[in-house]
């Protein structure tokens, strides 16, 4: 009995493992569905795009000043600020004229003091000359009369001179715009101890500027003169086109060089000193294939896109070129005109079943 139960469970598993694994449908065998891939496309366009260096540049004032200290001394008041606009000979600070003051009064002393002697000294040398003619002195006393006369006179000379001289110090303890313009920086505060020629003010016209823009060596084979440079200033839209006027090595640093811009006139709100956003257009690409910066993706084989045609995708390798506001100059494997996948474009392969996306929406 226990011997043919066993047989029985025996024949009931081999019959079960035959087709087991292999799904039974109705009629044929069922096709399993391919996998598409959502993409948007876009198409190659024909740009004519701008080459250019982006570099930083700063506003140099050809005819900018710098008033310094013509003696030392402690500031005692500072009468203007940066981007004040002053006038020639206006007051911009005061130094402490305790010790001009001073050297005045010794200097007129001093001359008071040697003019009162070489007037006695004149006509005490008159007199002599009056009595040697009734021969009461001797010539020798008259020749030892002139000579000490002649020594006062160069000694009241002297004391001039030097009366001059501190006057002129103390009409220099009033530090005054030497030309009009507009106050770029300012140096010094009230009670700060200056030395003989140390810097307190810059003094700039700001009517005819100069943008210099640093650049490396590197650099030097693409840029010359006569290129056209836009500017702007940082945080603002407004472009200034001009060429560049020349080009100089940096003092001091060997391996650069200076792109200078010379302008005729202020284009409004530049200030020497202050920095400048340039591109100098070094070359110009006339009909340039184009496609957005996303269309073009990284495989081993190099860069490719993918060309849609009837839901396919077609990997096309190209080579590239300028990038730009998001955009991709294609330099070779393509033509304008062709549509191509955009976003998603990283997620396909050649021979890719794709949907469009909006082509649901527009059926």
């Amino acid at each position: 009995m226990k011997k043919s139960l066993m047989v029985a469970l025996l024949i009931l598993s081999l019959s079960g493992c035959g087709d087991s694994n292999k799904p039974v449908v109705e009629g044929k065998d069922a096709a399993l569905p391919q996998r598409t891939v959502k993409v948007s496309v876009s198409q190659t366009t024909l740009q004519d795009i701008q080459v250019s260096e982006s570099a930083l540049g700063r506003v140099v004032d050809p005819q900018a000043t710098t008033v310094g200290a013509e003696l030392p001394g402690r500031v005692q008041r500072v009468m203007v600020d940066a981007g004040d606009a002053v006038e020639q000979g206006q007051l911009l600070a005061e130094l402490d004229d305790a010790d001009a003051k001073t050297a005045v009064a010794v200097a007129q002393a001093e001359l008071k003091r040697l003019t009162a002697q070489y007037d006695a000294q004149q006509r005490l040398v008159q007199r002599y000359r009056n009595m040697i003619e009734k021969r009461f002195v001797s010539s020798t006393i008259l020749e030892q009369a002139e000579a000490q006369l002649d020594v006062l006179h160069e000694g009241v000379a002297a004391a001039e001179s030097s009366l001059q001289q501190a006057k002129t110090n103390l009409q220099r303890t009033r530090v005054t715009a030497p030309v009009a313009g507009r106050i770029q920086v300012r140096y010094v505060a009230a009670g700060d101890y200056i030395g003989l020629g140390k810097p307190l003010f810059q003094v700039a016209d700001g009517s005819r500027l100069t943008v210099a823009i640093a650049l490396p060596e590197t650099r030097a084979a693409r840029i010359r003169v006569g290129q056209m440079v836009r500017m702007h200033l940082p945080g603002s839209e407004q472009l200034t086109m001009l060429p560049i006027s020349e080009l100089t090595p940096m003092v001091g640093r060997s391996n650069a060089f200076e792109a200078r811009v010379v302008m005729d006139h202020n284009p409004g709100g530049w200030r020497a000193g202050g920095s400048v956003m340039a591109e100098i257009i070094t070359d110009t690409h006339a009909a340039a294939v184009m496609v957005p910066e996303e269309c073009v993706v990284l495989r081993p084989a190099g860069e490719v896109i993918y060309q849609i045609d009837q839901g396919v995708a077609h990997a096309v390798l190209v080579q590239t070129g300028v990038r730009q506001g998001g955009m991709i100059e294609l330099t070779a494997g393509i033509s304008a005109g062709v549509l191509v996948a955009a976003n998603g474009a990283g997620y396909l392969s050649d021979g890719a079943a794709v949907t469009v996306q909006g082509d649901e929406a527009d059926k």
